[in-house]
C-alpha cells in the first residue's frame, strides 16, 4: 500500500521534480499550489507526510502549519519545511511553530527521501506507542520483528511478563501499578546502553507484558541482568510490612482471598539459532508456550528466564 506525500508549493515545476524523485519508492505524491488548496486536500484526505513551502498565495506556509497543528485530526502528521533560507533563526522559528524537520533548497534527493522515510517511521511509532511508558506498542513491535525476520540475521525475542502484577495493582491501586510499569520500562531501556552491541529494541505490548529484541549470543546474559535488576527493584514498591513478610493478601480471579508473593518476572526467550522463524505469529506462539511453562513452575524463587532450545 502506497504512502501519501503532500507537496504544498506554488512552483509547479517543483511538483514535477518531487514526483520524479519519489518514483518507485512506494510514495504517492499529491500536490497543491496554494495554501487554501493544500488545507482542503489535507483535511479531506490526510497524507502521511507534508512537504511545505513557506511562501504560497492565499494562505502562507506558516499559517497552514498553524491550522494543521490546531486540528486534532491532523496534528500528528509530520510536516517538513522546504525553504531557501537555512539561517538558524529561520529554522528555529519553523520548529517553534510545530515543524518536524527543515530542509534547505537545493537539497540532495537521497537525503530528502531518507528524511521523509524517517519522519514516517517516527510518526508510526508515536501513534502506536504505549501512552504510559511511551515505548513502541504492538503494531511497532510486530513491524520490528518482521523487519528482523526479513533481514535473516540472528534474532532473540524476549517475552517479559510481570508475575503477580494484578494482585499488586488491586491491593495498592492503579497509580502504584503505573509506577511499577514505568519502572520496568526504565529498567529495560537502560539496558540498551549497557548492551550497546546487541541492537536492543524494547516494546510494551500493554498491561504487564513487555518485549525485547536483540541478538541471541548474549541473550541469557541479558535475561539474567533483567531478572537481577527487577528483583532488586520490586521490593521497593511494597510497604515495609509486606516487604518483610514477602507477600500480600489480595483476591484472585475467582474472588477468593489468597497470598501472593512479591512481583517477579517470567522471561521467555525465542531465538533462530536452532530453528527457522518464518513469521511473527510463530515467534509469539513459541514465546507463549515458554512463558506458560515458566508461570507453572513450582517452588520458584525470584525472576526466572528460559531460552527455547528446541529445533524444528
Amino acid at each position: 500500500m502506497n504512502k501519501t506525500l503532500m507537496v504544498a508549493d506554488d512552483d509547479k515545476t517543483f511538483h514535477r521534480i518531487i514526483s520524479r524523485v519519489f518514483e518507485g519508492t512506494g510514495w504517492c505524491v499529491e500536490t497543491a499550489d496554494d495554501g487554501v488548496k493544500a488545507l482542503e486536500s489535507i483535511t479531506s484526505r490526510p497524507p502521511d507526510i507534508i512537504l511545505l513551502d513557506l511562501n504560497m498565495p492565499r494562505l502562507g506556509g506558516r499559517e497552514l502549519l498553524m491550522h494543521i497543528r490546531a486540528n486534532p485530526r491532523l496534528a500528528m502528521i509530520p510536516v517538513i519545511i522546504l525553504s531557501g533560507d537555512g539561517a538558524p533563526n529561520e529554522q528555529a522559528l519553523e520548529f517553534g511553530l510545530g515543524a518536524d524537520d527543515f530542509i534547505q533548497k537545493p537539497f540532495n534527493n537521497l537525503d530528502l527521501i531518507s528524511r521523509v522515510e524517517s519522519a514516517a517511521n517516527r510518526a508510526r511509532r508515536m501513534l502506536s506507542a504505549n501512552p504510559l511508558t511511551f515505548l513502541p506498542g504492538s503494531p511497532a513491535i510486530q513491524e520490528e520483528a518482521v523487519r528482523r525476520i526479513k533481514e535473516s540475521g540472528p534474532l532473540a525475542f524476549f517475552y517479559i511478563d510481570i508475575d503477580n502484577f494484578k494482585a499488586y495493582n488491586d491491593a495498592y491501586g492503579y497509580l502504584s501499578g503505573d509506577n511499577v510499569l514505568k519502572g520496568a520500562a526504565d529498567l529495560l531501556t537502560g539496558l540498551q546502553a549497557e548492551f550497546r552491541r546487541e541492537d536492543i529494541f524494547v516494546g510494551h505490548i500493554g498491561g504487564d507484558d513487555f518485549v525485547l529484541m536483540s541478538g541471541p549470543v548474549r541473550a541469557e546474559d541479558l535475561a539474567r541482568r533483567i531478572a537481577v535488576k527487577f528483583d532488586a527493584l520490586a521490593p521497593g514498591f511494597y510497604s515495609e510490612v509486606d516487604r518483610a513478610r514477602g507477600f500480600i493478601a489480595s483476591r484472585d480471579r475467582s474472588g477468593a482471598t489468597r497470598e501472593f508473593p512479591l512481583m517477579t518476572l517470567s522471561i521467555a526467550i525465542v531465538t533462530n539459532e536452532k530453528r527457522t522463524l518464518e513469521h511473527y505469529a510463530k515467534i509469539v506462539d513459541i514465546a507463549g508456550e515458554t512463558k506458560k511453562y515458566l508461570k507453572g513452575m513450582r517452588n520458584r524463587s525470584g525472576s526466572v528466564y528460559l531460552k527455547d532450545r528446541r529445533t524444528d
